[in-house]
């Protein structure tokens, strides 16, 4: 009896023994395994990325798009596995406001790039702004993508720029041409032009190309105002001096949307029906929908803005980001849009490279091309390589012709990313 008293009482503390040493061990391996766990989340720090864009003066709206687009293709990026050949390393904005001046963008540019672990950079909007913001980066070795479409962008020589989207001189010979066949077609002769807006570097290509195209033609310039980028407070002069010309057609640049605003204000009181053909994507933007029936038909180039192949996803993306921390957006213009034709870009880049060394990003970038994929689907020629300078090659180069119509504005060029068909003149 008592050795069975003494067995089982060993047993038991047999028993207790093992599930002491079976605690001890769930215990330990919860710290062992916390820490890999730690470990793996620690194993692939974020990709920072310098972006800088006029968040305050005349360009503020522009630029606060435009990051918004941004934080949103970013969000898609990491919401899909991030960069998986940096063990799914997610995309993170460092964001500097350039105001809107250009030395400020060279400045803005220069304090976030402070941060030594960027990698790449994004900005800086106007043209004007990204010839000073890249003369920073090439200095210092990033890889900056810029939206710029001026001309003067690649004709520096600079080693360390990529440009997503057409030069002006590409674009205008794209587009004019076409905007005088919808005249034609529409029974309407064009023999007078006239110039207005800005003269930031953007603008000075649009003009150039559009004498250049416009000339061949045989189409006369009557009349030129412009006024230097950002500076614009009263349209008055401005658009009287448009009604006493009444040219067929006004050759158009205002790329700051308050300046547009103010045009478009005089434009109505004015009573001025003149067709406006526009530089940039910037028209689409929902503010001026105010300017109703004083819209309709205005013309407008962009490589950037939402069109029948464009993920609906990224559509959406946009406004939700937007609403949550900016402005509760009636659709997607250029400048919210912009991000799709440079974020899916950077990060097959980097998917390609992986690696976090500049060096290695860069010369993948220029080894780069990719057509019909996911990261090119808002690009207007579905593909994306670059040329020795950094621009967009051109085999994949394309512009859309934006419209305004019935209170809002669509792609209706080219035919295969066109939600509209093109008219001509108020209805």
């Amino acid at each position: 009896m008592e050795v069975e008293v003494w067995q089982k009482g060993e047993r038991t503390m047999i028993r207790r023994g093992l599930t002491i040493i079976l605690v001890s061990i769930v215990i330990i391996g919860g710290f062992i395994f916390g820490d890999k766990s730690k470990v793996a989340m620690t194993a692939a720090p974020d990709i920072k990325i310098a972006v800088v864009y006029p968040l305050s003066g005349a360009f503020s709206r522009n630029g606060n798009l435009t990051v918004q687009g941004i934080k949103a293709a970013m969000g898609w990026v990491n919401d899909n596995g991030g960069i998986k050949s940096l063990g799914g390393a997610k995309l993170v904005p460092v964001i500097g406001d350039c105001g809107s001046t250009v030395e400020g963008s060279a400045n803005a540019m220069e304090r976030v790039c402070r941060d030594p672990e960027i990698v790449m950079a994004i900005g800086s909007w106007a043209s004007s702004f990204s010839m000073s913001s890249t003369e920073v980066t090439e200095r210092l070795g990033i890889p900056q993508f810029s939206e710029g479409f001026a001309d003067s962008l690649t004709e520096r020589g600079l080693k360390w720029s990529f440009y997503p989207n057409p030069p002006y001189s590409t674009l205008s010979a794209i587009v004019l041409p076409q905007v005088i066949e919808l005249a034609k077609n529409a029974g309407k002769s064009i023999k007078t032009a006239m110039i207005v807006g800005n003269n930031q570097a953007a603008s000075v290509s649009f003009y150039k190309t559009a004498k250049e195209i416009f000339g061949k033609l045989g189409i006369k310039f009557i009349g030129e105002e412009t006024w230097a980028i950002g500076t614009l407070t009263d349209a008055t002069p401005i658009m009287q001096k448009v009604k006493a010309l009444n040219p067929d057609v006004v050759v158009y640049m205002g790329d700051a949307l308050t300046e547009i605003q103010m045009v478009m204000m005089k434009k109505k009181e004015f009573d001025i029906k003149t067709p406006f053909m526009c530089g940039g994507g910037w028209l689409g933007d929902p503010s001026l929908k105010f300017g109703g029936e004083y819209l309709e038909s205005w013309i407008a180039l962009s490589p950037s803005f939402p069109h029948k192949l464009t993920p609906r996803e990224w559509i959406t993306r946009a406004l939700a980001q937007c609403r949550k921390e900016y402005s509760n957006e009636a659709w997607v213009g250029q400048e919210l849009s912009f991000a799709y034709t440079m974020v899916p870009i950077m990060a097959e880049v980097l998917e390609r490279a992986g690696s976090r060394d500049r060096q290695i990003i860069r010369d993948t970038g220029r080894k780069l091309d990719i057509h019909n994929v996911m990261a090119t689907r808002h690009i207007v020629g579905q593909g994306m390589a670059f040329d020795e300078t950094g621009r967009i090659a051109p085999k994949y180069r394309g512009s859309l012709i934006v419209q305004w119509q019935s209170g809002r504005p669509y792609p209706v060029y080219p035919p295969n990313l066109a939600l509209a068909k093109p008219i001509w003149g108020a209805k």
